[in-house]
């Protein structure tokens, strides 16, 4: 049973409860990322380790294991050289959310879509010596429901998904058959049951990523306010 004195983590907590599977985060895992990713990330992986919770819908990812796939999803795009990023977390359907170094919680990669969304970003932050409350709002910004995907009537996937196919592993992440972007939909008979790192070099095989600038388009819409 996971308790914590942190009211960030404890709000994490009380969206998903106590971890379906415990993944503890050795003392190398940590350390390999020490002065890379704030520390108060690497504390959450000493408490949490690199957990899943609701039965698979939301991960706290190793980085390491990602870096090979994130190298190949990056390569030729702009990201590649505006900063260092990591893969921290990742949901059932293989969305990869990225910390980079300077920016932050800066880019989310979803494969299921075949495209890379520009975020907001905690550059500031970072640049004021706050990057450990960075990364506590980015535990509180998760829950479940923003987790998860919707069916074209507007209904949440993964509930019927878990009940057909059961929870994820760790290497696992629920797939669609055919890939949506090649015209698949969002129905329980096309989704199956993946490992993650096979499911992920396939749609890389693929191709370049749509790149959709979330940042651009929030920034615009204040600005017409203002």
């Amino acid at each position: 049973m996971i308790e914590s004195k942190d009211e960030y983590l404890e709000l994490f907590l009380s969206e998903f409860d106590q971890p379906t599977t415990v993944v503890p985060a050795t003392t190398v895992d940590i350390e390999t990322y020490r002065g890379k990713l704030p520390d108060q990330l690497l504390e959450y992986w000493q408490i949490l380790g690199f957990s899943g919770f609701a039965d698979g819908l939301f991960w706290l990812t190793n980085p390491a294991d990602y870096q090979d796939i994130l190298d190949r999803f990056l390569e030729d795009t702009p990201f590649e050289q505006e900063d260092i990023y990591y893969v921290i977390a990742r949901n059932a359907w293989g969305n990869l959310k990225l910390y980079g170094e300077k920016t932050g919680h800066s880019v989310e990669i979803s494969p299921y879509l075949n495209w890379m969304r520009t975020k907001q970003g905690n550059e500031q932050d970072i640049n004021a010596g706050k990057a450990n409350q960075a990364i506590k709002s980015f535990l509180t910004c998760q829950d479940p429901e923003s987790s998860d995907i919707e069916n074209d009537q507007g209904k949440p996937l993964f509930p019927a998904t878990l009940k057909k196919h059961g929870p994820l592993n760790a290497n696992e992440v629920y797939g669609f058959t055919p890939f949506l972007f090649m015209g698949g939909e969002k129905k329980i008979k096309n989704i199956e049951k993946c490992d993650i790192f096979a499911h992920l070099n396939l749609i890389a095989d693929m191709g370049d990523m749509e790149i959709i600038d979330m940042a651009s388009m929030v920034r615009g819409a204040i600005k017409q306010h203002e």
